[in-house]
């Protein structure tokens, strides 16, 4: 199962009814805000998409009143949304005011997966759940984020703990039969997905997922009509074209076939498998001019997209280790590792937070100024960049 992107889980959570996430919603009553103006045009910064803004706004409420947890939580979100590792610290302080503020420790839960630490936001998590141990819909928001994580068997364990709980929305049906898939449990799977599809018949993504394991399980004529829905219902997805095309091969309805492989190479001339396809079903049908030209182009692609996730898989591993080494006060290792990418936004930001801990901080502003040309709308670039500036005028 393709991990699904981060923003779908903050919007099954919201569709769930959960406010949970909203930022600032945790705020007691109980406690006045400090400076209110402050934080009012904080908040609003913060609403506008420009933290870096409203960091130093928040700051100032914080130093006037230590325990607002107004200004804590602001503060937290501020810093998160542009990547400070004070967010942490922030987060950890409003918590402590107010203990019991569930939704602000799920938000703390966020920023750390977010951060790339996804056992100590598991744990805070789990801490969240013991305390709210009949809340479905944390639960099925839990499990889509384990998915994510591929703790797939974890994932199954609290969607199907909301499912019990009363929570069989097709999202959450379909999560839960996306899961069992990938921990083999395919006879579950596909009754998950087929609630999933009756919950919500124009969802896509449900009949895409139940036509593919209908055709792994040896059902190529269901498959074919379930995955015929889908491309109704989203006529412009090439992957949909393209597994309708192997459905209606395996019926033997090899005309259909060609015309679902050659619409998924319409909407999407690159991709392999839409090439293999065809190419296949034309060298058996004795078409093999053609045939030949669609298998070179299918080697040709496949190459290229091996080469490309290599180049992706080996890029991301060298950050993860510059973060690694960084974190664990192993400056120099860590630089070394991001300056293998010098036209990275990631990675130059890296590189800037290296260079900083050496106390190289002109240098770092140099890196900061090269990512934010690779990105001139990354407020969180900015916000370090002015960061940096200060330290580097300091005596």
């Amino acid at each position: 199962m393709k991990a699904a992107p981060a923003g779908r889980a903050r919007r099954l959570l919201l569709v769930l009814g959960g406010a949970l996430l909203v930022s600032g919603v945790a705020a007691s009553h109980e406690h006045a805000p400090a400076p209110e103006e402050a934080i009012r045009k904080a908040r609003a910064l913060l609403a506008a998409g420009r933290p870096d803004e409203a960091a130093p706004l928040f700051e100032a409420a914080v130093a006037a009143r230590p325990a607002d947890l107004a200004a804590l939580t602001g503060l937290a979100d501020a810093y998160a949304a542009v990547a400070d590792p004070r967010a942490e610290t922030a987060y950890e302080r409003a918590i402590a005011v107010d203990a019991g503020n569930l939704p602000l420790r799920v938000a703390f839960a966020e920023y750390l997966w977010r951060d790339r630490r996804s056992e100590k936001g598991n744990a805070v998590m789990e801490r969240v759940l013991a305390e709210a141990p009949g809340n479905a819909k944390l639960k099925a928001y839990y499990g889509v984020r384990l998915a994510e994580q591929g703790r797939f068997g974890q994932a199954v364990e609290q969607l199907d703990a909301a499912r019990r709980g009363g929570l069989g929305d097709a999202d959450v049906l379909f999560y839960l039969g996306s899961a069992l898939w990938e921990i083999g449990r395919l006879e579950e799977a596909q009754a998950r997905l087929q609630q999933s599809v009756l919950r919500e018949p124009e969802k896509a993504a449900a009949r895409h997922r139940l036509g593919r394991l209908l055709l792994l399980r040896g059902n190529p004529d269901e498959a074919a009509r379930e995955l015929s829905l889908a491309a109704r219902v989203a006529p412009g997805s090439a992957e949909i074209a393209l597994d309708l095309g192997r459905a209606l091969e395996a019926t033997g309805r090899t005309a259909e076939a060609e015309a679902a492989y050659r619409r998924a190479l319409e909407l999407d001339p690159g991709l392999p498998a839409a090439h293999y396809g065809l190419g296949t079903l034309l060298a058996r049908n004795g078409r093999r001019e053609e045939a030949q030209k669609h298998i070179a182009l299918y080697r040709e692609e496949f190459q290229r997209e091996q080469e490309r996730r290599f180049r992706a898989g080996s890029r991301q591993a060298e950050l993860n280790l510059g973060w690694t080494e960084l974190e664990a006060g192993r400056a120099e290792a860590a630089l070394a590792q991001f300056s293998r990418h010098p036209d990275d936004v990631e990675a130059l930001r890296g590189a800037a937070s290296a260079l900083s801990k050496l106390g190289r901080h002109a240098q770092a502003v140099r890196a900061l100024e090269r990512a934010l040309l690779f990105d001139p709308d990354n407020r969180g670039l900015r916000y370090d960049l002015n960061r940096e500036r200060e330290r580097s005028k300091a005596p």
